[in-house]
């Protein structure tokens, strides 16, 4: 059988989460796929080349080049995928949506992963239509997708109100690989090792583990991110064992070294690739209780919850678990475990083949 060939087509002009999926999507259709991609940033070409990818890198123009890369896959989209017998398009994000219809219009299929819900609903198109636009846009052109893949049962919840459940299909987010399980300290030596990983944004909610930790002596907080909250941040930090230390593009040192992980967010959010990586490495998690973290952690097995934007209970529960050596290890090794079952590569390959109706290939 011909392997078919699908076109990733990714616009973002900074390395982000959209990025670290396509390399890793990449990394496990190897063998069930030939695979195309349109892309902007240099880096994301060069990792995806390395894994045999066929890239066509836009040219780089500044603060341009993003709105100028819509305009050039319009006119270059037809022409790849009629020259190089492209049967599928994938896209992520809101805009790159619109050319879903167009790959309908050439009878091929268009599949559209949501990394979250289309947010349309929480931006007024005349208060805010720069938000609001390319959320709707992407509701609109949804509906021409073959298929979408969401990364949540939360997230397929909102696609449903699009297509038919029959062309919906859940594939969560997924480690590369998975190192043997390595047992926490028993016990904490203080300070306590708090560690979050975001981008720093105010829904994300770190502001509320600042003021949790004000209250909480004996811990100390090393946040892994970037975003356009940092400033305010280190504000409210001051005079706290709190350390900014940036984008990682790996941050696995920062997993093994820390007792616990945090994520506060408020919402709305698609998944949570940090809060798999730290389950990945044993380390207990500590989530607000948006309906897809409680996803992540079969509802409170895997990890432990607090109620979203509230700082007392946060602190309450963060209290427990730094207190309660025994409830840090059976977290530890629950999330690990969920790990295995629902986040590996094979895992996620195996759920690609079959939605994507994919030849079968060698596990990884």
């Amino acid at each position: 059988m011909k392997q078919k060939r699908i076109l990733l087509l990714d616009l973002g002009n900074t390395k982000g989460g959209v990025e670290t999926y396509l390399e890793r999507l990449a990394e496990i259709l190897k063998g069930s796929a030939d695979l195309d991609c349109i892309c902007i940033l240099p880096e994301l070409a060069r990792n995806l080349q390395a894994q045999g990818v066929k890239v066509t890198l836009l040219p780089q123009l500044g603060a341009a080049t993003k709105p100028l890369g819509f305009l050039f896959t319009a006119f270059v989209l037809p022409f790849l995928v009629l020259r190089d017998g492209i049967d599928a398009l994938q896209v992520n994000g809101f805009l790159e949506a619109v050319f879903l219809p167009a790959m309908r219009l050439l009878g091929r299929e268009a599949i559209y992963t949501r990394h979250g819900p289309f947010e349309d609903n929480l931006y007024s198109w005349y208060r805010n239509p720069r938000r609001f636009l390319p959320r709707y846009l992407s509701r609109i052109c949804a509906r021409f997708s073959s298929r979408i893949i969401c990364v949540s049962e939360d997230t397929k919840k909102d696609v449903l109100g699009v297509i038919p459940e029959e062309r919906a299909f859940v594939i969560q987010h997924w480690m590369p690989s998975v190192p043997p399980y390595t047992p926490r300290a028993a016990t904490l030596t203080p300070p306590a090792r708090l560690l979050c990983v975001a981008r720093l944004e105010e829904y994300k909610g770190i502001h509320l583990v600042i003021e949790a930790m004000r209250s909480l002596p004996g811990t100390k907080l090393t946040v892994v991110g970037k975003g356009s909250y940092r400033s305010e941040l280190e504000k409210l930090a001051a005079g706290l064992d709190v350390e900014f230390v940036g984008y990682k593009e790996d941050p696995t040192p920062y997993y093994v070294d820390s007792d616990v992980f945090i994520m506060p967010s408020k919402g709305p959010e698609g998944s949570c690739m940090g809060a798999i990586e730290a389950m990945t490495y044993g380390l207990p998690c500590l989530l607000s209780d948006l309906p897809v973290y409680e996803e992540l952690t079969a509802s409170g097995r895997a990890g432990i919850h607090f109620r979203c934007g509230d700082a007392e209970d946060l602190r309450r529960r963060l209290a427990l678990l730094v207190a309660d050596n025994h409830a840090r290890t059976t977290y530890s090794r629950e999330g690990y475990a969920m790990v295995k079952l629902k986040y590996a590569p094979d895992v996620a390959r195996h759920l690609y083949v079959n939605a994507l109706e994919l030849i079968p290939s060698h596990p990884i």
